[in-house]
Order: C-alpha cells, then sequence, then structure tokens
C-alpha cells in the first residue's frame, strides 16, 4: 500500500504542513473551545483538531475520518508499524500519509492535521490523538461514559440496576453510555468508572483494606 507513493503529494504536504500548524494554534485561540479539558500531549492535539474541524464545518467528516485510520491502524500491522516506527523519516511518513489520504479522499482538515502530524514527528500518538478526539465527540453529544466491572456477568435486572443508579449522577441533558466488563480477580462487588469518578467497591478491594489495616495494628 505504502511503496508507490508520488513525491509530489509528499512536497505538497509538507508545504502544507506549516501553514496548517499555523491554521491549527490560530483556530485553538479563537472562540470555539472544546467541550471538555483534557491533558497531555495527544490531548492538546485532538483539542486543536477538535476546534479546526468546528470552525471549518467538518467536525463530523474527521470524526469519521479518524475512526476509518484507527480502524486500519488496528487491522493492519503493517500500517500500525509504519505510524510508530522511528527510523522511517519524517518526510517519507508526509509522502505516505499524503498519499494515502489523497486515495481516501479525506478532508483538507484532516488532510492538514496529519501533515502537521507528521510534519512535528508525532504520527506515533495518532491512537491516543483518535481516543483523546473520540472523548471530545462524546461530550459534545452529552454522553457520559461509565464501566462496570463485576466478577461475573449481570443479569438483565443487575444491569437496569446499575443504570438506574448511574443515570442519577447525570446532568440534565446528559446521556449514558454504559459498557460491563468481567474481571474474575475482584472476588464480587463491583468496580464502576463513570466520567471521571472512579468507585472501587469489589471484595477483593475491602480485602486489601482489612489487609493493610491488620498490618498496620501488628
Amino acid at each position: 500500500m505504502f511503496r508507490n507513493i508520488a513525491l509530489a503529494a509528499g512536497r505538497q504536504l509538507r508545504q502544507s504542513s506549516f501553514a496548517a500548524q499555523r491554521g491549527f494554534s490560530a483556530a485553538a485561540a479563537e472562540e470555539v473551545s472544546a467541550p471538555i479539558r483534557q491533558f497531555g500531549l495527544p490531548a492538546r492535539y485532538a483539542a486543536a483538531l477538535y476546534v479546526a474541524a468546528t470552525k471549518a464545518g467538518s467536525l463530523s467528516a474527521v470524526d469519521a475520518e479518524l475512526k476509518q485510520v484507527m480502524d486500519i491502524a488496528n487491522s493492519n500491522a503493517g500500517f500500525k508499524g509504519f505510524l510508530v516506527d522511528p527510523s522511517v523519516a519524517k518526510s517519507v511518513k508526509a509522502t505516505k500519509m499524503g498519499e494515502l489520504l489523497e486515495a481516501m479522499k479525506f478532508s483538507q482538515t484532516s488532510k492538514n492535521f496529519f501533515g502537521v502530524l507528521a510534519s512535528n514527528g508525532r504520527l506515533s500518538q495518532t491512537l491516543l490523538v483518535a481516543e483523546k478526539f473520540e472523548n471530545l465527540m462524546r461530550a459534545s453529544r452529552g454522553e457520559v461514559m461509565a464501566t462496570v466491572t463485576t466478577a461475573e456477568p449481570l443479569t438483565a435486572a443487575e444491569l437496569a440496576d446499575v443504570k438506574k443508579a448511574c443515570e442519577k449522577k447525570l446532568a440534565a441533558g446528559q446521556k449514558l453510555v454504559l459498557a460491563t466488563k468481567v474481571d474474575p480477580s475482584i472476588i464480587g462487588g463491583l468496580i464502576l468508572d463513570i466520567g471521571e469518578k472512579h468507585m472501587d467497591l469489589s471484595i477483593n478491594s475491602k480485602i486489601r483494606k482489612m489487609e493493610i489495616l491488620l498490618s498496620e495494628a501488628i
């Protein structure tokens, strides 16, 4: 997929990357802002992309395109390796990404953004950026992610109770997106992560606390 790359496409992408980078910085400073605050380098790139896409009217397209890149990376080991390989020159990565995105007919916002990532040597951060961007998209839709972890699969009635309890934590206009996980190591009880809140109500956690108390008492 990446062998027959047109050098002209790479030159065009590199030439546009500096202007694109200035555009992303300027967009981030204007009135539009990300719906939630996240931290770290991938979060900053994701916020800049969100703002730029919003102002360009291409937010839905960029969201779909970023998911396409993630799908390719998760299903194609060669492409994922290409993204994270530090031995591949920035110019080569810019060229190859330019050819791929052109062939996939991506929006100009996405092409500019990946040009910035490539020219900054940050394509290895693509999946992390995509994860942070998805958090922004969920927040913009009023969705609150929650994950409940139990030692055994929940029954339909138990799941309904957990969902009802979680929905009481939501603000007006928010929507719950509930996921379940099974982890036998917690023994019993449950662990609930909703938004930025973490509640460990597992039996294993209680046992660990008891062990700490006992060790301190001896």
